[in-house]
């Protein structure tokens, strides 16, 4: 029963190892996500100024609407770009995050089971050592019965 114990309870390490890696995972996706959503704020508010800008011109000729419109399709691009790149992100993170509450239900699994072989192996062993004690006073009785 105590190589069993010992399995489980080196098993219950790793496992508590491999989640907390998830874990430190998760949490680097997700600032990772939060740095991709400034980034997409940043870009939105880039691309209202630049807006902005051109209405407070007094006069625009075709070469500056051209570049605006310019800017205009390229902060559009990178703005559907990191769209894109964040539901990517999310679903990620939503995969580790399923993977982390799978690890955590194993590792729970693993302690309650190291936990019911302990109290088994502790009532084993006092029912063990009441039988010793229970066989020593029964000896001396006996004898004082011979004596």
């Amino acid at each position: 029963m105590d190589s069993k114990i010992q399995a489980v309870g080196k098993l219950h390490q790793v496992e508590e190892k491999r989640r907390d890696d998830v874990g430190l995972q998760l949490d680097a996706m997700r600032k990772q996500n939060q740095h991709l959503q400034h980034q997409m704020q940043m870009l939105n508010d880039l691309k209202l100024h630049t807006g902005e800008s051109a209405f407070r011109t007094p006069v625009l000729n075709s070469a500056a609407l051209m570049n605006l419109n310019h800017v205009d399709e390229m902060l559009q691009k990178l703005l559907v770009h990191h769209r894109q790149e964040q539901a990517v992100m999310e679903a990620e993170c939503l995969s580790v995050q399923k993977q982390l509450e799978d690890k955590h239900a194993r590792v729970k699994g693993l302690e309650s089971v190291l936990e019911r072989w302990q109290k088994k192996q502790n009532y084993e062993r006092a029912k063990r050592e009441q039988k010793l004690i229970e066989d020593i006073i029964n000896s001396r009785l006996k004898q004082r019965d011979v004596l």
